[in-house]
């Protein structure tokens, strides 16, 4: 494993405020993709940030990309792990590394609005400590050939009203933005799971989440979710996905107290709980 810092140059030194919110871009083998997100980083209307990139161990040229904007901007960061270990494991040593109050996921094939991160800091700081995630509304694209873009769309996200309707919630959520000491005091992502962490990271740790805390929507489109060939959803991934799924929803009922037990259905090709049954 190694990083690659762009100096000692300081925020103060910068002109820049203190760091409250930490960019995590976990990636492998995604360097047609990256420039977008970090670019997007870059343009938010709020400067008090860092932007760590997490290498699973791409072969691609994403580090040869990524090496440009860390000599150019002391607050990025770019750390490669020597192997391919899986999003959960990525994800776990982002947050060793993570020492601002708020940690926001994106996807390496993602990028934000100009104002994502001033929103969500905004949401989470209005509704206090017991808020751990603030998320909002999408956009979603389809990569086109040649690299196009075509726009498909905006998904409007309800308020999510606690641990059991998060369960019978369908949609992912995005982005997500947490609190980073809500994240270590549920330990975090586990590997010790089906497919050892590879997939539904995001579900396994917003269930570890919702037990514990409130979850805050942005009634927004503060987010750009792109759809692809190789998205880690694809449909050939799907039974690695019910597996994990089964997993997790199971688990997190019975850490609830085990009072109720779920129906899952498949909807559009992948398996979700349709609703919960009373034992």
């Amino acid at each position: 494993m190694f990083t690659i810092n762009s100096g000692s140059e300081t925020p103060e030194s910068t002109g820049q405020r203190e760091p409250v919110v930490t960019v995590v871009i976990p990636t492998y083998n995604r360097a047609k993709f990256i420039r977008r997100g970090i670019e997007s980083v870059l343009k938010q209307t709020i400067d008090n940030w860092k932007l760590l990139i997490v290498d699973d161990g791409s072969k691609d040229k994403t580090e040869r990309i990524v090496r440009k904007y860390v000599e150019r901007d002391p607050r990025i960061r770019y750390v490669k792990q020597r192997k391919n270990r899986g999003v959960c494991y990525t994800l776990n040593h982002a947050l060793s590394l993570v020492d601002t109050p708020y940690f926001s996921q994106l996807d390496a094939d993602d990028w934000y609005e100009k104002d994502t991160l001033e929103k969500c800091l905004q949401k989470m700081e209005q509704g206090g400590p017991k808020v751990a995630v603030v998320y909002g509304n999408e956009k979603v694209w389809k990569k086109k050939r040649g690299n196009r873009l075509k726009y498909l769309g905006k998904k409007k996200k309800r308020q999510i009203r606690g641990k059991y309707d998060f369960i019978t919630f369908h949609s992912m959520i995005y982005p997500r933005f947490y609190r980073t000491e809500a994240l270590r005091k549920v330990g975090g992502w586990s590997t010790r799971v089906p497919e050892g962490g590879r997939f539904a990271e995001d579900r396994q740790i917003l269930l570890k989440l919702a037990g514990r805390y409130r979850f805050k929507a942005v009634r927004k489109a503060i987010y750009n979710r792109l759809n692809h060939e190789s998205n880690n959803s694809r449909i050939e991934n799907r039974d690695k996905y019910a597996r994990v799924t089964r997993y997790l929803y199971k688990k997190a009922l019975k850490r609830w107290g085990n009072k109720f037990k779920p129906r899952f259905v498949w909807v559009r090709g992948r398996l979700k709980v349709g609703r919960l049954v009373k034992k």
